[in-house]
């Protein structure tokens, strides 16, 4: 037995005071009224979808009636509902509703147990198969039975069970009732205005001047006095509702309207991937730019520890070497990308092992077999022959794309200048040009007081001097450099040969193994007095100077002039450009998903009430929607996947060039797009409905 009492309704006006309701266990209770008194109102609260305070007896356990726990779970368990119209959620069939209330319930059934079910309401030639929308009204409120049956509930909850039906189909609806009733010993409790209906219940409440007044089966009562059992159902746990569940249920939920649904589908993944599409190609295209600006732009930096005041021209020969500690704060420069110590091979220096000055030396060109020597004199007259230097290029530098005449038989190694391929008179390289030659590879330094004067005053400055060691050098010209490729690194003119560093550096060390241990014994070992960095972007120039400089106040620091400003803003213009487009694309993607599911959500409250009516909670209601959401988003973002992988291949392919790959970075952004766009509007939605009470979507 279940008794309600102090029961209030109150809507714009007072419908029910102070109200009593016991529902008797094996009896049909019926509760009357006009339209708007209540009675549906009354009916929920005994089925405990309607808020409100009140004082609810459940088969002599007090419940609390603000635990929603407590409450799910009779409603799971102990309560089956039986509504107007729309008893049956739309896009299951007979069988799957059926399976649907059994296992909210915690049952499991066999297609033997479903059989049974339809076969006791009379739907014995209905197959379990059939969609709701398949039948007519009187099978759809049979089939509403014969799911609440499932549940295996002690009070069945029926409003207006057959106002929608005719004579005959309503007699026979009552007629399963009563054999629930008086045969299977179920509470059932209807709220009804039909005569022929009311009358054939054992107990009558008929709602009158805001009182709930028995009219029918007093004597019942006598026959009804509550027991002494202990009811456990409220230390049992709530059947627990498990992943298969919502992976099922959302599944069959997505059968309704599967072309539109499909449709939409489409037409979001389409969007999603065209805006990943785009960002990537917009990445893809800035990259590209900041590769070119890299490569156009010159990202090497010099830096020479001068000590000569008031010399602007920069000389390799009369700087001071640059301490190891001083090295190591170069190397560890973050902005660098490569780092090499700078070094010379001159015609004109001192030979440490012969002991004496050399200011003349000699190329010797061989074309086709004919040879010609050039003597190269420094204190000769001719500006153009004094001396010649070979000096390394970087693999940074990309020295081939500088190239004017390019050998056929050499590809790589070394390069001269146009001045001196003009003073050798090597026009071309249409036949192999063959140099040999001598240079001093530096072995040793040499430390001394040099002196500047300002004014008549005399300014002494330390520096060190390299003693070199005289080496021949023989080799084919692979290419001649055009007029821009000049002596950037120091005073030795424009006679430049252009060296692989890796060559030059294995020469030098060669060299000072042979010599340096007799020389070093009464000079001091080489190091560099100058460092060619190389910043990691255009962009780090500036950066990488102005460490370099606070390393050594005598640093001076040389670059090509970076014109950084105008290339940063280029580039942050395409990205800006780049990003608005997507920008704009995924609101308008935003805006439409949004849209779509949060409607899609809100236009299901009804199927939810049922849910919420039949015991889920607020988190297991959440938790179903979300399982739909993210199978839906997993299937758009497979196939925005797919398409987008289509595009970028065929933008790459019209293009005949790979301007962007199809990397996992599609798949994340896709995903993300589809997780924001589908998740936030659901959240919100779920959130809403979950503000509504079933009964008052119910009783819309």
């Amino acid at each position: 037995m279940h008794v309600l009492k102090d029961i209030n309704i109150k809507f714009e006006s007072t419908l029910i005071e102070n109200g009593c309701l016991t529902i008797l266990d094996g009896k049909i209770t019926a509760i009357i009224g006009e339209s708007g008194s209540g009675k549906s109102t009354l009916l929920y609260k005994a089925g405990l979808i309607s808020a409100g305070q009140y004082t609810y007896s459940f088969d002599g356990t007090t419940l609390d009636l603000n635990n929603d726990a407590e409450l799910s779970q009779l409603r799971k368990t102990k309560i089956g509902y039986i509504f107007q119209d729309n008893n049956l959620i739309e896009t299951l069939s007979l069988k799957e509703n059926i399976c649907l209330a059994a296992t909210i319930a915690g049952y499991d059934v066999t297609d033997e147990d479903i059989r049974k079910y339809l076969i006791y309401v009379g739907l014995n030639n209905v197959n379990e198969n059939s969609y709701p929308r398949q039948l007519s009204g009187g099978e759809q409120q049979r089939a509403a039975i014969a799911s609440v049956l499932a549940k295996k509930p002690d009070l069945i909850i029926a409003d207006e069970p057959t106002s929608s039906l005719d004579e005959g189909n309503a007699e026979a609806i009552m007629q399963i009732f009563q054999r629930l009733a008086h045969e299977d010993g179920k509470k059932v409790i209807i709220a009804t205005h039909n005569g022929k209906v009311y009358n054939q219940a054992d107990v009558i409440y008929a709602i009158r001047d805001k009182k709930i007044n028995l009219i029918k089966g007093q004597e019942q009562f006598a026959s009804s006095q509550p027991g002494h059992e202990t009811n456990t159902f409220l230390s049992n746990s709530s059947p627990k509702l498990k992943m298969p569940f919502y992976l099922q249920y959302a599944k069959r939920v997505a059968r309704k309207g599967r072309v539109q649904r499909r449709i939409m589908l489409a037409l979001c993944a389409t969007a999603i991937a065209f805006s990943s599409a785009v960002y990537n190609f917009g990445d893809a295209f800035v990259a590209r730019q900041e590769q070119f600006m890299n490569i156009i732009s010159d990202r090497e930096v010099l830096a020479v520890n001068m000590t000569a005041p008031f010399y602007p021209a920069l000389d390799m020969e009369e700087n001071l070497a640059i301490t190891p500690t001083e090295a190591e704060a170069i190397y560890k420069i973050s902005n660098v990308d490569e780092v090499y110590p700078y070094f010379e091979f001159t015609s004109v220096d001192y030979d440490v092992i012969n002991r004496a000055a050399a200011l003349d030396a000699s190329i010797s060109v061989t074309i086709n077999g004919q040879r010609q020597e050039y003597v190269f004199d420094e204190s000769g007259n001719d500006p153009f022959m004094d001396r010649f230097s070979l000096i390394p290029y970087f693999p940074e530098q990309n020295i081939t794309k500088r190239v004017k005449y390019k050998s056929n038989n050499s590809d790589g190694g070394y390069y001269i200048s146009a001045q001196l391929a003009h003073v050798l008179h090597i026009p071309d390289l249409e036949n192999d040009v063959t140099l040999h030659l001598t240079a001093f590879v530096p072995v040793a330094l040499y430390d001394t007081i040099m002196n500047a004067w300002e004014q008549e005053q005399r300014i002494p400055y330390s520096i060190d001097l390299d003693l070199s060691e005289m080496t021949e050098f023989e080799f084919k010209v692979a290419g001649i450099l055009d007029d821009s490729c000049i002596n950037r690194y120091s005073d030795s003119g424009d006679n430049l040969i252009y060296a692989p560093y890796a060559d030059m550096k294995a020469t030098m060390e060669g060299t000072q193994a042979n010599y340096a241990a007799d020389v070093v014994s009464t000079h001091k070992e080489w190091s560099p007095s100058a460092y060619v960095v190389f910043s990691k972007s255009y962009s780090d120039v500036e950066i990488v100077r102005g460490k370099l400089a606070s390393i050594n106040p005598n640093f001076e620091v040389i670059s090509e002039y970076q014109d950084v400003e105008a290339m940063n803003t280029m580039i942050n213009n395409l990205k800006s450009g780049a990003l608005t487009i997507v920008l704009i694309v995924l609101t308008i993607i935003l805006l439409l998903m949004a849209i779509i599911h949060m409607n899609s959500v809100l236009g299901r409250k009804y199927e939810i009430a049922l849910l919420k009516a039949n015991g889920l909670t607020r988190r297991e209601l959440f938790r179903l929607i979300m399982v739909e959401s993210f199978r839906y988003i997993s299937w758009v973002t497979i196939i925005a996947s797919i398409i987008s992988m289509v595009l970028i291949a065929a933008v790459n392919f019209v293009f005949d060039m790979t301007l962007t790959k199809a990397s996992p970075n599609v798949l994340v952004i896709n995903l993300l797009v589809a997780l924001i766009s589908v998740c936030i509007p659901t959240i919100i939605s779920v959130v809403t409905i979950n503000k509504y009470r079933p009964d008052a979507i119910l009783r819309n």
